[in-house]
């Protein structure tokens, strides 16, 4: 199909006389322009381009005169310019086009720009839009049918097409791997004397003692009710796993973790600059309210910086998405193990979305339950964190009885209890009840200095564990994000002695990495850096 064809003149004249009318229309995210939307002629970019930089260069009246004097300093451009009548179109286009009137003629140009990209790389694009049509009567179906789409829609129907479509009929998601018994067993046994099967260190040392730690292969699924900081949590374990240095508040300084492991936080609800305060105040040691409302206590400022320099220098990735399909995720992984070689994956966290019923709806014969939907959702996350040999921690929420429930185990899990099947680990956070308040007094009377039990970790399942059906008793300050494992129950709150693991391998890149923070290394830095904020965006060039 004839690229040229895919071109709304119309709507080209319309989208730049409201540029003419009001060029911070360029600034809005939520409708992006780019030079190759105009890119079917040399005249329309031009413009475009023209208009575009006079804006991010703060002209406040970018009009006909003011792009003829700016285009008259570029000799080839110029030349294009009055070729086609410069002034004249741009006068036509300011007097003709409507403001309110802009949202619709930008997504018909938005669309054509998009049926051109996917011609340009190969593919043939008249099942959604066949602008070579003659006859009357199918040629009005076909733009009827086209104005119906959304962008979204069209990208989601190339996909279906040639990329879910494809996938089920050729690609079996059935992973499966068979030996005789004994083959290899003995190498086993001696490999797992030298190696013992422990993966990274998590936050909480007692759950390493537990699982552990974060084994690559394995999808670990921690559920909690709302308000309860599971996100807070995730992003306090993505830290752990991937930033070198945190503040150790008895110490008084930066001291080195022993990690430094690829790391992707996608994140569902809130926004990235939520996810990396919370980041902050992990690393830093600094309370969260007092980086929020930038009144910090001595020392808390340098720290905080301090802390954003290790972030920044750190393998820790971040990405929000609030809208997406179970395809959407496991892209996400992909690209990052591709590109950033991640080896752990949080997702914050499993639930039903539109794209996600959408997609399952589309694939399945009859309509699928929310139970249903979140069990293929963790059956694909299973799939996908052995496949890609990486460690996954994701979440669901819990059903409103939870909290006042005897025992925390997959029956209280929101949505669907048999999400339990596909994980790994499965554990419930919650604050203690009132009834669990009394049973924990009990215990803390016996211990020495022992601060208060605010959060309970429920194991309800370790597969390959000695250990299951147990609690770790906590202390977690919300707001610096520091977690004390105090001690560890069964699911009636008695007392279990257990040893809290620190993983071997990082206990030795403590020992061989660690050294004194001296003045030298922890400088105050100025109160203008990382301050300034972008004035301009980039410059186009021509």
């Amino acid at each position: 199909m004839e690229v040229s064809g895919l071109v709304d003149k119309r709507s080209i004249l319309q989208v730049i006389g409201c540029l003419l009318q009001d060029s911070s229309l360029i600034d809005d995210i939520d409708r992006p322009l780019d030079r190759s939307d105009f890119s079917t002629e040399n005249f329309y970019e031009l413009l475009f381009v023209a208009i575009y930089n006079l804006h991010m260069q703060g002209v406040e009246n970018v009009d006909e005169f003011a792009i003829d004097s700016y285009l008259s300093n570029y000799k080839e451009q110029y030349k294009i310019f009055q070729n086609n009548n410069g002034l004249e179109y741009l006068t036509n286009a300011r007097e003709l086009s409507e403001l309110s009137n802009y949202d619709y003629n930008y997504h018909r140009l938005r669309k054509h720009s998009l049926l051109r990209y996917y011609e340009k790389q190969g593919l043939d694009t008249r099942f959604i839009y066949d602008s070579t049509v003659i006859d009357g009567k199918e040629a009005e179906q076909e733009q009827t049918k086209f104005d119906n789409y959304t962008e979204q829609d069209i990208v989601e129907k190339v996909e279906n097409i040639f990329v879910i479509d494809a996938k089920t009929t050729y690609c079996s998601d059935l992973l499966t791997d068979d030996i005789q018994a004994g083959e290899g067993l003995s190498e086993l046994v001696d490999n797992l004397m030298e190696s013992p099967d422990y993966g990274y260190s998590l936050t909480s040392v007692a759950l390493n003692t537990v699982c552990r730690g974060a084994r690559k292969g394995k999808f670990y699924l921690r559920s909690a009710c709302t308000s309860t900081g599971k996100t807070r949590n995730f992003i306090m374990d993505a830290c752990n796993f991937a930033v070198p240095y945190t503040y150790d508040l008895k110490q008084g300084q930066f001291v080195y973790t022993g990690h430094n492991i690829s790391t992707l936080f996608v994140g569902t609800e809130g926004s990235l600059e939520e996810f990396q305060t919370i980041a902050l105040a992990t690393v830093s040691g600094v309370n969260e309210d007092h980086i929020l409302k930038g009144k910090y206590s001595k020392g808390e400022y340098e720290r905080v910086k301090q802390a954003a320099k290790y972030i920044k220098e750190s393998p820790l990735y971040m990405v929000y998405c609030d809208d997406y399909s179970i395809t959407d995720v496991e892209n996400i992984a992909k690209k990052y193990v591709l590109s950033r070689n991640i080896e752990v994956f949080i997702f914050d966290y499993l639930q039903t979305s539109l794209r996600l019923m959408s997609e399952i709806s589309g694939k399945a014969s009859v309509k699928m339950q929310e139970y249903q939907l979140l069990i293929v959702f963790a059956t694909r996350m299973k799939a996908l964190a052995e496949r890609l040999d990486i460690f996954i921690m994701s979440g669901t929420q819990l059903s409103a009885e939870a909290n006042e429930a005897r025992y925390k185990n997959n029956l209280v899990l929101q949505g669907s209890k048999a999400i339990a099947q596909k994980v790994d680990i499965g554990l419930i956070i919650s604050k203690p009840n009132n009834a669990e308040k009394k049973k924990i007094e009990a215990i803390v009377h016996q211990k020495v200095a022992c601060p208060e039990i605010n959060l309970l970790q429920w194991c309800y399942k370790v597969r390959r564990g000695e250990l299951s059906s147990i609690i770790i008793c906590s202390h977690i300050d919300l707001g610096t994000m520091r977690i004390q494992d105090c001690f560890v129950t069964d699911f009636d709150f008695n007392l279990i002695d257990i040893d809290f693991t620190q993983i071997e391998s990082v206990e030795k890149a403590i020992e061989e990495n660690s050294k004194d923070i001296r003045s030298e290394d922890f400088t105050v830095l100025p109160e203008s850096e990382g301050t300034e904020e972008l004035t301009n965006k980039a410059k186009f060039d021509w």
